[in-house]
């Protein structure tokens, strides 16, 4: 363990999940549990499901599960101990670490001085642009953009001068490692071979946050006609550009508060929208939406408005964002501005109360795609047969049954098209991009069958799930002696775990995750934590029985396996190998489940 087990089990049984995940995912109560969208797999009806009681969360869509920590982990795509470290700051709590691997200690310091040199080369910068002789073209820049100094300051907004070696400089008088320097994407080597240089030059400079708050990367913009006009940081051990969105650490709430986002693509479109009190938005930092970004963004917002130019480039990225989108079922509209502008000259220009006004008639997606198919094909006959044959790609990406149907009706009355010819065209795409073909079968060989669940695996996680919901069973399973009975060995793993574990005070369920590693055991450990048996009447009566079925079931099996095995050899029979072989293979069979 590279942190005590005592200080996981304070930390989870200190942390509150609900309060944990609702950072991430909209929860509405229902019961006695919190229902949301699962930031883990696309869904458009809530089946991702927190149990405050247990301190668990389930999906029942994809089974991801575990606890507050595994949470973290997968959300943030983290590591344990930086896992444990995150929901320790969240409440205060010391952690004292054991001997760490040594590999897994030289991630952790590396983000951890990353972060730390991020944060210092942000004062730098920010130091530079106030007080810097240079400083005043970045702040005369601004001024003209029309950004005021409460923006400035709230952002951290900086100034690179026009200088090769000013971070290089920063870093030998702050005896920053070559290992940290290099990987912060800040100093690039000279190709002689001699040194390094600064990779920010003669640059306004935005630091990049995460969503906690922590310097992930920078992004760079010249103050004249140089190119690249933009630049961020290359990807880094804290800076990914697939998961990380520009103001979202200062977004969150509003969006949370609205139920809607605006996905603009530049720092000053979200500058200025933000400044005129826009706060709900987002910038993509101009590369392309992931689906990671649209799941993140699903925690904080059900509805996404995508915002645009009106120019080619601008049209072109809306329908290169928009397949995710649709994928992920996310109630999606399109803002294409009228003119040349962008959003930043946009509210400049009309200020919010135009713009907010545009966004109330921003169109759906399909009404968006559609317009464009229109007015690319025209509304000939055969151009409007070119428009079907365009929409039914995007129609057929729609999961949702019911959503495609409208849309599909909606298509045939704009196209003047029967319902049921559109419907035909788009249920023929949607089954040539659901159906996966069958996997070839060389000549001769049997096609391969399924490995189908067996009924004494359901009931050895049924005592499980009991055991775990009342501790008080622990003793008469551990006297029966049930779990030697198990055919499943990762079940028998996960009894011994739940056995050995305290059962003196509360948080007996809480305890017991804060002892599983393994991804796998964590989820399925909540998934039959989030069993209930709450109508079983004679519960202690009803585990006898299971265990009762459980212990004659192996007893039986065993018993005709080797009565097997005794008459090949009373025989001689030159089949007992395979016999062995067989019961191998069963017993084998039966413990990967």
């Amino acid at each position: 363990m590279l942190i005590p087990e005592e200080k996981i089990s304070e930390i989870l049984n200190t942390s509150d999940i609900v309060d944990v995940v609702s950072e991430a995912v909209i929860l509405k109560k229902s019961g006695r549990n919190f229902f949301g969208l699962c930031p883990f797999h696309a869904e458009k009806t809530p089946s991702f499901s927190v149990n405050p009681d247990k301190q668990i969360f389930h999906c029942f869509g994809c089974s991801a599960g575990g606890n507050a920590l595994s949470f973290i982990m997968k959300y943030h795509g983290i590591t344990f101990p930086e896992a444990v470290r995150m929901l320790a700051r969240k409440y205060n709590i010391v952690v004292e670490t054991r001997e760490m691997d040594p590999k897994k200690r030289r991630e952790v310091e590396m983000k951890e001085s990353l972060f730390r040199l991020n944060k210092n080369v942000m004062g730098l910068y920010a130091d530079l642009f106030d007080n810097a002789p240079q400083g005043g073209e970045a702040r005369a820049y601004l001024e003209r953009r029309g950004m005021t100094r409460d923006t400035i300051d709230t952002f951290r907004l900086g100034y690179s001068p026009d200088a090769w070696d000013t971070v290089v400089s920063f870093f030998r008088k702050n005896k920053v490692s070559r290992g940290v320097g290099v990987n912060s994407g800040l100093i690039l080597p000279r190709k002689q071979g001699n040194g390094f240089y600064d990779r920010f030059r003669n640059r306004l400079m935005f630091p990049i946050f995460d969503v906690n708050m922590q310097v992930a990367g920078f992004g760079g913009r010249v103050m004249d006609d140089g190119m690249p006009k933009y630049m961020n940081s290359p990807e880094t051990p804290v800076y990914s550009k697939s998961r990380i969105l520009y103001g979202l650490h200062a977004a969150k709430q509003e969006c949370r508060r609205q139920g809607k986002v605006f996905i603009v693509e530049g720092y000053f479109d979200f500058l200025s929208l933000y400044q005129h009190g826009i706060k709900n938005t987002v910038a993509s930092l101009g590369t392309a939406l992931t689906q990671e970004h649209v799941r993140i963004l699903k925690g904080y917002a059900g509805q996404m408005i995508l915002v645009f130019d009106s120019d080619d480039a601008g049209i072109n990225a809306a329908k290169r964002s928009i397949r995710i989108f649709v994928k992920e079922g996310i109630d999606t509209r399109i803002l294409v501005l009228p003119g040349k502008n962008d959003p930043d000259s946009y509210v400049m220009s009309h200020g919010p109360e135009a713009f907010l006004a545009l966004a109330d008639d921003a169109k759906t997606v399909m009404q968006f795609l559609l317009q464009l198919a229109m007015d690319t094909h025209g509304s000939s006959v055969e151009g409007r047969i070119k428009v079907l044959d365009e929409m039914k790609q995007y129609l057929a990406m729609i999961q949702d049954a019911a959503l495609r149907s409208l849309y599909v009706r909606e298509l045939a009355e704009t196209l003047n098209i029967d319902e049921r010819a559109v419907l035909e065209k788009v249920r023929d795409a949607y089954v040539r991009k659901n159906t996966k073909p069958a996997p070839l079968i060389p000549k001769g060989d049997a096609e391969p069958e399924g490995q189908e669940q067996l009924a004494s695996d359901r009931r050895e996680q049924q005592i499980l799930a009991m055991m775990l919901h009342h501790p008080e069973l622990i003793d008469e399973v551990e006297e029966k002696g049930v779990i030697d009975a198990f055919y499943s060995k990762h079940l028998q793993h996960l009894a011994r775990i739940i056995i050995s574990t305290p059962r003196a005070g509360n948080g007996f369920i809480t305890n017991v995750t804060a002892r599983v590693g393994d991804d796998r055991d964590l989820e399925l450990i909540a998934s039959m934590a989030m069993e209930d048996f709450s109508g079983t009447e004679d519960l202690k009566g009803t585990a006898r029985i299971l265990m009762d079925r459980i212990i004659k079931i192996k007893k039986k099996t065993d018993k005709q396996l080797l009565s097997k095995i005794i008459r090949a050899e009373k025989g001689c029979d030159a089949d007992v190998m395979e016999l062995l072989k067989q019961k191998q293979q069963e017993i084998q069979q039966l413990h990967n489940h």
